[in-house]
């Protein structure tokens, strides 16, 4: 979708919409476009026929260079925000798209400032907007091809970089979206680590892919383990974005399927399992967004790729693994696999000497139990940074919520054969043992964990603003987190 900035008088417009945001009870906006209908707006609203409720869309056929205006409502001006105003933007143009309309063009809105008002409105269109079509055969998919903001000419850098950095997070989102909507067959960890190799190529990201051979050198047995059942060798992906000194160590769980292995999975939505590489798909486009917006921080992104699969090698129940950091691990159960993986990936981040790291994982079915396709777990053993994270979730309103990690957990994961087993007590604060189990190899002193067990894909078809799918959670988030670092 091409989208276009319009600073011309709004008479020069040549559009297929024009879409306007009105008040509820609230009409004075509106007046100055009333002529381009023929008095049909004031007509309408006198008649109550629109009123301004929130989400409410009216649509009006023109004879002129605009061929329709639409009207959508904003609901009371008092309660009325950044967030409501990316879901007023994503709504009118799903309902355009529906009607089989190819462009459209939308005033901003008065009452934020230049650059948020654009912001917002490129975000809540291009997030309503995307939808997943690889594999579908027929010819008639409806898309949206070009659309404009009509802004005003004294405030064309600011708006322009709005619509730039919306375009590049929303472009991250994307990608992430893609990945996790492939079928497993398609993504696997061989093709994911090439779709990072090719996208840190065109971004001036440093990548490189630790092969298996690698990591039987280097001892990472946890995803040497998980990996055994699996016909597809495991990958480790490398990032390095060099953007300035101060680095930041991203992590990412990329199970590409989730079988559970011998502790299998029940058949019921096993499809969904392919979800399970979100965290990964995160890094990767956090990543990119990142290069793109020229952070000034140096960024690293570890993404530990395989499938946990049953088989003849698969690993099992009772065995005792040596970690990367030398831990010892016995396995309880094998679908609780991708705390292996991460505990690798964490350990291995060290090198890098980060000042902070932060894990992405779809983790826990416990997580979901208790916050739900809501909110997001976050575990950390940094207030400061937990407090950062909640700010950058709440500005882009991606819901977290903040879990305990009291020392008195870690007895959830003692072993009596090993240092750790990679299970607590089930039904029994599941999501907390998985965090506990993650912070023995974690050595950063600021270190979270975002379990988007339940937040990483959706079936809700209420959420405009994500599709049926995968959600790219957690990147506009940490993308917030860091334009505010320094902060």
């Amino acid at each position: 979708m091409k989208t276009v900035l319009f600073t011309k008088p709004v008479e020069e417009l040549k559009t297929e919409a024009l879409a306007i945001g009105v008040y509820e009870d609230d009409y004075s906006n509106i007046e100055k476009f009333d002529a381009l209908s023929d008095g049909i707006i004031t007509e309408c609203v006198k008649d109550k026929e629109f009123t301004g409720k929130l989400y409410q869309i009216s649509i009006f056929r023109l004879k002129n260079n605009i061929k329709r205006i639409i009207l959508v409502g904003l609901g009371k001006k008092e309660d009325f925000n950044i967030h409501k105003a990316r879901i007023a933007s994503g709504k009118v143009a799903v309902f355009l798209r529906d009607k089989n309309i190819k462009d459209f063009s939308m005033i901003m809105y008065e009452d934020f400032n230049p650059y948020d008002s654009a912001y917002s409105i490129v975000e809540g269109v291009k997030l309503a907007l995307y939808s997943y079509n690889d594999f579908k055969t027929h010819d008639d998919i409806k898309n949206i091809e070009t659309f404009t903001i009509i802004g005003s000419g004294n405030n064309f850098l600011e708006i322009d970089n709005a619509i730039r950095n919306s375009i590049i997070i929303s472009d991250a989102v994307y990608i992430a979206r893609d990945l996790a909507n492939k079928p497993s067959n398609v993504a696997t960890p061989s093709y994911i680590a090439k779709r990072a190799q090719a996208i840190c190529k065109k971004n001036d990201i440093k990548c490189k892919v630790l092969e298996k051979e690698d990591m039987i050198r280097l001892g990472m047995n946890g995803i040497l383990a998980v990996n055994r059942g699996s016909d597809h060798p495991p990958k480790f992906v490398v990032m390095e974005y060099e953007g300035g000194k101060e680095t930041i160590c991203l992590v990412g769980k990329g199970i590409t399927f989730d079988s559970g292995g011998i502790s299998i999975k029940s058949s019921s939505k096993m499809e969904e399992m392919k979800f399970d590489m979100c965290g990964g798909a995160a890094v990767i486009s956090i990543m990119y967004a990142a290069s793109r917006l020229k952070l000034p921080y140096r960024l690293v992104g570890l993404v530990p790729l395989t499938e946990n699969l049953p088989g003849g090698n698969a690993y099992k129940p009772g065995d005792i693994l040596k970690m990367y950091n030398g831990k010892t691990v016995e396995v309880q159960n094998t679908d609780a696999e991708g705390r292996l993986i991460l505990a690798d990936a964490l350990s291995y981040s060290k090198n890098f000497n980060p000042k902070a790291v932060i894990d992405y994982a779809t983790l826990t079915g416990a997580c979901v139990v208790a916050l739900g396709s809501l909110c997001s777990g976050l575990f950390s053993n940094d207030d400061s940074l937990a407090d950062k994270i909640l700010e950058a979730g709440n500005k882009v309103n991606e819901k977290i919520w903040r879990l305990p990690m009291y020392d008195e957990y870690k007895d959830e994961i003692k072993s009596n054969v090993a240092d750790f087993k990679n299970i607590g007590t089930p039904g029994n604060a599941g999501s907390i043992a998985a965090a506990m189990f993650l912070k023995e190899f974690v050595e950063c002193k600021r270190w979270a964990h975002l379990d988007i067990a339940g937040t990483a894909w959706t079936t809700n078809k209420k959420d405009v603003l994500n599709p049926e799918g995968g959600t790219g959670v957690g990147i506009r988030m940490t993308l917030e987190l860091l334009k505010n670092w320094k902060k």
